[in-house]
């Protein structure tokens, strides 16, 4: 299973600079709102990397709603003709609320068919469409069916965070539910012939489930947030404090066991930079490439017990094909 790095377009630390890497998402906020698009003819031309390397854009569409900006299909479809280079564009896509109710959620649901509607018909099938989940499955399940009659090469899954990571506003067993869901849409897509890319969770903790589900990709941002705080990912999941600063929230500081534990892995792995480890406590940039690898490699079984038990379940309903 592939996992992109969600990358800022011109950020540092680039990964992709001292180690492979699957791939990176970049978003068409950073590109828009920062004129990127007109300053660059490619995208790898901002990401510095090879044309074979792997960049998807993501419309930014959160980004956008954070900065009180409105992007119109249109804004976005001009961003993603700019830059042909890019491997996929994902669609602008509004994610439905676990509190929304069932009318609500079908509008969102709509309006982002809508969307990718229109830039299908302008940029062809490169155009990811973003299936949204929702606790009301025979709603998610109409919309599969839209999707699926347009042949797409891949189809993403989004707005499973609140289910699978937060849990906030969503009741009973949403974990399970969301992961059953995707093993129920693995089977459509065998039949379809559809890739699956889950969107924003790729953690450590959940990437060996997702595995073991048949998703075919994921993406995640948090190499770069966890580094910024201060934070190391550990495989199998989980995240520690390295450095001296005030702590704020999840204040677990690392023990000598974690970054042994890290140190091991990143060495039975042929992490290429394990010279200069120390900077794990000092160095913003060292702590993002550190997680960044983790998080592409570790395929440890959930060291959380939440989340090891849904491992299980899960091997058992495969391994008897119960769903």
């Amino acid at each position: 299973m592939n996992v992109l790095l969600g990358s800022p377009a011109n950020g540092v630390p680039r990964p992709w600079h001292h180690y492979e890497v699957d791939g990176i998402m970049i978003n068409a906020f950073e590109l828009y709102t920062k004129n990127l698009h007109r300053k660059y003819l490619t995208a790898h031309e901002i990401v510095q990397a090879d044309v074979s390397f792997r960049i998807w854009i993501d419309s930014g569409g959160y980004q956008f709603l954070r900065h009180n900006m409105t992007p119109s299909i249109e804004k976005i479809c001009q961003v993603y003709s700019t830059f042909e280079d890019a491997e996929f564009y994902l669609n602008l896509d509004y994610p439905p609320s676990p509190t929304d109710s069932e009318h609500e959620a079908e509008k969102k649901m709509a309006l982002s068919l809508r969307n990718f509607i229109y830039l299908r018909s302008k940029l062809g099938d490169r155009v990811i469409p973003v299936l949204h989940y929702y606790h009301k499955e025979e709603l998610v399940m109409n919309f599969l069916k839209k999707y699926v009659d347009y042949s797409c090469n891949i189809i993403a899954v989004g707005a499973l965070v609140p289910y699978v990571l937060i849990v906030r506003g969503a009741k009973g067993n949403t974990r399970e539910k969301a992961m059953m869901f995707l093993l129920k849409l693995k089977d459509i897509a065998r039949d379809h012939g559809f890739r699956i890319h889950v969107l924003g969770l790729g953690s450590p903790v959940v990437i060996p489930i997702l595995e073991l589900v048949g998703v075919d990709s994921t993406d995640s941002s948090t190499w770069r947030v966890k580094a910024a705080y201060g934070k190391v990912v550990l495989p199998g999941g989980g995240e520690v404090h390295v450095t001296n600063r005030k702590i704020n929230f999840g204040k677990r500081k690392a023990t000598e066991k974690d970054i042994e534990e890290l140190k091991k892995f990143l060495t039975c792995t042929g992490f290429p930079l394990l010279h200069r480890f120390e900077s794990i406590y000092t160095s913003f940039e060292y702590r993002a490439l550190v997680n960044a690898y983790v998080i592409m490699k570790s395929r440890i079984r959930p060291r959380s017990k939440i989340f090891d038990k849904i491992y299980n379940m899960l091997t058992k309903i495969i391994k008897e094909n119960t769903y």
